[in-house]
């Protein structure tokens, strides 16, 4: 079960990455989404679940 879900929008120069956020059994999971490129991250801080699923979409872009 969800306890929480967030959507968020960050603007940039490639487009908008969109980031979902959902709360399960004590760990926070972020989906982040640009330009058709999908990746998430895992993690018990809401901050750092942001950050590994950016860090993890930025080298997906990058990849091609």
């Amino acid at each position: 079960m969800s306890l929480l879900y967030e959507i968020l929008y960050l603007p940039t120069n490639s487009g908008t990455i969109r980031i979902d956020l959902s709360y399960k059994r004590s760990f926070y999971i972020a989906h982040a989404e640009l330009l058709g490129h999908i990746s998430s991250g895992k993690d018990r801080n809401k901050r750092n679940a942001i950050k590994k699923s950016l860090l993890a979409l930025s080298k997906q872009v990058q990849s091609g």
